[in-house]
C-alpha cells in the first residue's frame, strides 16, 4: 500500500478523510457503478460503519443503470447491496435518461430505459425492492423524462440532501486522467473547510451538497491491494479482463457507447453474448464500432482524391443527418472563435516548430498550467494540418482535427479538448426533437 505520510499509507489516510465526512455532514450517499474504485470506496464506508457500530444512520447508494451491464458486474452490485441493506438506503436507478453516444454517426445521444423502448432493452427490468423507474419513483416533479444524465446527477444530489449538509462520495482517482486530477485538485473550486479533496457540487449560494473524493490520492495498485489485504469483495468481471490480456489501466466500467469505454466494446461480445446481440440491436453503430474502432486513430485515416481537410469537413458534414451536423458545426464555432479570440498555452518547443513550418500566428500573454506557466498563442486561419508537430495531434487546432473528430462520431468533442455546456445540450436536445421524424 502506498505511503500517504511518513506515519501513514492511503488506507489510513482514506479512514480518516470518511471520518471527517460522517461526523461534518449530516447526509451523505455514494455514487455507485461497480467498478473497482466505486467498490473499493462502498467497501471502505461499510466497513467503518461496522466497525463504529453505525445504525442511526443509513448510507445512501445511488446507481445510475445505462441497462448495458456486464452480468458480473450486476451480480457483484446486488450481492454487495442485499448484504448491506441493513445499513443502506439504495436508489437504483432504471429511468429514462439521456446519455451520451459516441458508436453512431447518425445520434449524438440514446435512450435508456425508454418507455417506447421496453421491447428493445438489453435486459429486462430488475425487479428488487430497492429499484427506481418510471413506475416507482420517489423524486416527485423534479424528474423528467429524457433529462441528461449530468443535469439527474446534480438534481438527485440536491433533493438527496433535504436542505441538510450533505456529502457525495465519488471513488475517482486523480492519476487516472488529466481530467480528473484537474477536476480534483483545482484551486479555484468552492471546497468544504478548505479540503482539497472536497468540492461544492452546484456553484450556488443556496446549495449544500458535496462531492468528496476519500481515495483521490490511491493508485491503481492500491485499490486491487487493499481487496486482497482486507478480504472485500470485488467485481469478477476484472479477473476476466485481466484474463483477455488487459492491463489493469485499461480496465474500465462504463456505458460502452461513451468515449472512455468504446475502445473496449468488443469485449461485450466475448464475455456476455447473449448480451451482445441485444445490445447491437439497441444502439446502431455498436458492431462497427467494436469491430473497427481500434483501427481508427489520427494516423490511419488517409484524405481522399481531390480534397483538402477543410473541404473533406464541408464534404463531411453536408453527408451527415440535419441535428448530428448542427451539433458539429456548433462546436466547430467555438473552438474557431477561442483560438482566434483567446488562444491556448503551448510549450516553447511546439511553438518553435510553429515558426519553423510557417503556421501564422500571433502570441497572446501567458496562462498557467499546472506549476509552468505557458505562452497563449492565436490563430485566426486554421492550418489543414500539422502532422510535422512532434507534439500530440489534438494539441494544436487544425482541419484534420475537425475531420477526425467527425470520423470518431466524438459528438461531445473531447478530442478537441471541448465539454458541452448545459445549454449546449440543451440546444442539442431540441435539435434532435426537432428533426427527430426526419
Amino acid at each position: 500500500m502506498k505511503k500517504y505520510s511518513e506515519s501513514k499509507d492511503v488506507y489510513e489516510a482514506a479512514n480518516e478523510r470518511i471520518e471527517f465526512i460522517f461526523r461534518e455532514f449530516k447526509r451523505i450517499y455514494l455514487s455507485f457503478s461497480g467498478g473497482k474504485d466505486s467498490g473499493v470506496m462502498l467497501n471502505l464506508c461499510i466497513d467503518y460503519m461496522r466497525r463504529n457500530k453505525i445504525t442511526d444512520r443509513k448510507l445512501g447508494i445511488m446507481i445510475l443503470d445505462n441497462e448495458a451491464n456486464y452480468e458480473h458486474s450486476l451480480t457483484f452490485m446486488h450481492k454487495i447491496i442485499q448484504e448491506n441493506l441493513d445499513i443502506l438506503d439504495v436508489y437504483w436507478c432504471c429511468l429514462p435518461i439521456t446519455l451520451p453516444c459516441t458508436v453512431s454517426a447518425y445520434a449524438t445521444e440514446w435512450q435508456c430505459w425508454g418507455v417506447k423502448d421496453e421491447k428493445r432493452w438489453i435486459r429486462p427490468m430488475p425487479k428488487q425492492s430497492y429499484i427506481v423507474n418510471i413506475h416507482n419513483m420517489p423524486f416527485g416533479h423534479w424528474f423528467e423524462e429524457n433529462m441528461s444524465y449530468d443535469e439527474f446527477w446534480d438534481k438527485f444530489g440536491e433533493w438527496y440532501g433535504q436542505g441538510e449538509l450533505c456529502a457525495c462520495l465519488i471513488g475517482i482517482r486523480a492519476d487516472e486522467s488529466l481530467n480528473r486530477y484537474r477536476a480534483i485538485l483545482n484551486e479555484a473550486k468552492t471546497m468544504y473547510q478548505g479540503r482539497s479533496w472536497t468540492k461544492k457540487k452546484i456553484e450556488k449560494p443556496e446549495s449544500k451538497v458535496f462531492n468528496c473524493y476519500p481515495i483521490y490520492d490511491w493508485k491503481t495498485q492500491d485499490i486491487w491491494v487493499a481487496n486482497a489485504k482486507m478480504g472485500w469483495e470485488y467485481n469478477r468481471l476484472y479477473d476476466i479482463f485481466y484474463m483477455a490480456g488487459l492491463s489493469i489501466a485499461q480496465m474500465r466500467v462504463a456505458s460502452p457507447f461513451m468515449s472512455e469505454s468504446k475502445s473496449s466494446l468488443n469485449l461485450y461480445r466475448v464475455i456476455d453474448p447473449h448480451v451482445w446481440v441485444t445490445l447491437c440491436a439497441r444502439v446502431q453503430g455498436a458492431n462497427f464500432i467494436a469491430t473497427y474502432g481500434k483501427q481508427i486513430n489520427y494516423h490511419s485515416f488517409k484524405l481522399p482524391a481531390g480534397h483538402t481537410w477543410k473541404s473533406f469537413v464541408k464534404f463531411l458534414l453536408n453527408t451527415l443527418p440535419k441535428e448530428v451536423a448542427e451539433n458539429f458545426k456548433m462546436r466547430f464555432v467555438q473552438s474557431l472563435r477561442f483560438w482566434g479570440r483567446t488562444g491556448r498555452g503551448l510549450p516553447e518547443e511546439t511553438i518553435a516548430e510553429l515558426r519553423k513550418h510557417g503556421v501564422e500566428f500571433r502570441e497572446n500573454g501567458a496562462t498557467p498550467h499546472g506549476r509552468k506557466t505557458k505562452t497563449r498563442v492565436r490563430i485566426q486561419s486554421f492550418p489543414d494540418h500539422l502532422d510535422m508537430l512532434s507534439c500530440h495531434n489534438s494539441e494544436v487546432a487544425s482541419w484534420k482535427r475537425f475531420a477526425i473528430t467527425i470520423l470518431k462520431n466524438d459528438h461531445t468533442c473531447k478530442y478537441m479538448g471541448l465539454a458541452p455546456t448545459k445549454e449546449q445540450a440543451l440546444r442539442q436536445r431540441e435539435i434532435m426533437e426537432k428533426y427527430k421524424d426526419i
